[in-house]
């Protein structure tokens, strides 16, 4: 299915993929057998505006087909071979990322096609996929435009940063036929491409390509950051605007189009803005929900009579520990069950207090058992605190993103009777 030279020059690509400007990527001339790269154009879907909305719901010059095996014979033979160890393993080698993952959502990919002064303004991608949480890493495009001219727009810009336009360094790759692109998602992956301005006379012609986007379980801690939507920096005043000029019929519409389209982008920000802010909220009450009816798993006759603060459904506690409850039967003491991690480094005191009665204990690493001292009758009500001197992030050890400060775990608790 790939070019059969592609295994003899993985070391080659592999070199070139590593120390490629402005970040790292490969352009790969003859990417699929010649056969089947005819195959794909020949089997290429074509444009339905019920798959040209976009972002804002309307029908745009931009069409795509993430239901690839539903597109023919070709593309589902494709997309059996993208999940493959040798296409994968490949990949693999050329971009030095193990344990590459294939997405059979092709969220954001299959096949793209665009119409006439279509663009896509300089961007980096999504970086966590929406169902799996998977770090995306690759995007792979493989172009499928038998006839191309540079002069028509439409070429990939790599960029080093494009929101310093006076210092930004591009690399350009033209979307010819069997012409693949393999770059590295990052957080300085930016790219994007010109308007497509086609002839007068090869108007029927449009941008064609097929792209997949490769993830993994983990990545390197320094290139993580948090998640985020797709990031665009819009265009800059058009190039044919200089101060002092008199403005054309065609400068006035480069203007009026540049306006529209960062208005379009800003409204489309503030909807996105809209909508996740009522998401957050939603969330937020939701968990304020549950907050309200959290309660620690005590055994015994007791009935706890509101929620424990300090302390998560996970079982870990932080410093400050406090619960209440009452007994439904006379009690004489409560067992509390903890495990104190090894990363204190020395040993945990904590104060407990329950009612009147009050004691520091000394904690080394391991399980332990408090045993506090009860007389509640049926019916008695008791607050029980216990503050810990010592707390510890999973964070600071650099293999979490959990930055709670943790005290102990509480393995059980119990009340005697």
């Amino acid at each position: 299915m790939l070019h059969p030279r592609l295994q003899a020059e993985r070391e080659a690509l592999a070199d070139r993929f590593q120390n490629a400007d402005p970040f790292p990527h490969a352009v790969i001339p003859d990417f699929f057998a010649p056969e089947f790269g005819r195959r794909l154009l020949d089997d290429f879907p074509p444009f339905e505006d019920r798959f040209a909305l976009n972002e804002m719901g309307e029908v745009g010059g931009k069409a795509v087909r993430t239901d690839v095996r539903a597109i023919g014979e070709t593309y589902r033979q494709l997309d059996d071979f993208l999940q493959t160890p040798e296409f994968l393993g490949l990949i693999s080698e050329i971009t030095g990322i193990p344990d590459l993952l294939y997405d059979p959502d092709y969220v954001g990919g299959g096949t793209h096609e665009n119409l006439q002064s279509q663009a896509l303004d300089p961007h980096v991608d999504f970086n966590y996929h929406p169902r799996t949480g998977w770090h995306r890493r690759l995007n792979l495009i493989v172009y499928l435009n038998p006839e191309w001219d540079e002069e028509w727009g439409g070429n990939l810009d790599l960029h080093s940063n494009p929101w310093d336009p006076q210092n930004d360094r591009t690399s350009t790759v033209l979307p010819v036929f069997n012409q693949a692109v393999l770059f590295e998602t990052s957080e300085r992956s930016w790219h994007g491409f010109s308007p497509l301005r086609v002839p007068e006379e090869r108007k029927p012609l449009s941008r064609k390509s097929f792209a997949i986007y490769l993830y993994t379980r983990e990545r390197p801690a320094e290139e993580i950051a948090a998640s985020h939507a797709t990031v665009y920096v819009p265009p800059g005043m058009p190039d044919q605007v200089a101060p002092g000029q008199v403005l054309s019929e065609n400068d006035h519409d480069a203007i009026k189009t540049h306006f529209a389209h960062q208005l379009g982008q800003l409204k489309f920000l503030y909807e996105r803005e809209l909508k996740f802010n009522t998401q957050i909220d939603v969330l937020r009450r939701a968990l304020e929900d549950a907050r309200s009816n959290l309660r620690l798993d005590l055994q015994g006759y007791a009935l706890q009579t509101r929620a424990p603060t300090g302390w998560w459904p996970d079982g870990w506690a932080g410093q400050d520990l406090n619960f209440e409850f009452s007994a439904t039967r006379a009690a004489r003491a409560l067992k509390l069950e903890v495990w104190v991690p090894s990363q204190l480094e020395s040993a945990q005191v904590v104060e407990i207090t329950a009612g009147q009665w009050s004691d520091t204990q000394e904690l080394g690493d391991g399980k332990r058992t408090l045993e506090i001292p009860l007389e509640l009758s049926e019916g008695d009500s008791v607050e029980v605190s216990v503050r810990a001197q010592k707390g510890w992030s999973p964070k600071d050890s650099g293999t979490s993103d959990d930055d709670r400060v943790l005290a102990y775990k509480l393995v059980s608790a119990s009340v005697e009777h």
